[in-house]
């Protein structure tokens, strides 16, 4: 397990708008990792715009609460990230509410993995959604992250599909 080198106290809080821009840096590692593992060429350009793209939402969402999104800091470093982005959506019978909550864009830079960071953010995420009545927590889990949401109790929803188009 690494540890942190210079005392510096692990902290873990929700993220404010100056913490945008490593956010979006997160979010477009998170995705040259998995295209990394699956053997997928990274497109520079393509991921420029997907931070920018980031960038746009976060700053819009923040300001509504519509997106809220952790950080664990060792002293002035941000070093894991991730969000929840709250929707309106139907109700459904176990659910009458509206709101459901999408946990999206959790990263651990290379050299603070096997910490509990993602996990601290998930937990963070799922209370947060607890706290405010939220019922429904989703996520896209990538190969990699999957053990861990599965650990904090996250099922595979077999009757999900998905159209890209």
């Amino acid at each position: 397990m690494n540890e942190p080198t210079d005392n510096s106290e692990i902290c873990i809080r929700v993220a404010t708008p100056h913490d945008i821009p490593v956010l979006a840096q997160h979010h477009r590692m998170m995705f040259e990792e998995i295209w990394e593992r699956k053997g997928i060429p990274a497109d520079p350009s393509g991921l420029a715009s997907l931070e920018k793209e980031y960038i746009k939402k976060l700053t819009t969402e923040f300001k509504y609460g519509t997106c809220i999104s952790w950080v664990v800091q060792i002293g002035d470093q941000i070093v894991s990230s991730g969000a929840i982005s709250i929707v309106l959506y139907v109700p459904v019978p176990h659910d009458l509410s509206l709101r459901v909550a999408f946990l999206h864009s959790i990263y651990t830079e290379k050299e603070h993995r096997n910490q509990h960071h993602a996990q601290s953010i998930t937990q963070e995420a799922a209370n947060y959604c607890r706290s405010q009545g939220i019922k429904r927590l989703y996520l896209f889990a990538s190969d990699a992250g999957r053990p861990l949401y599965e650990n904090i109790g996250f099922e595979p929803v077999p009757n999900m599909m998905l159209l890209l188009q």
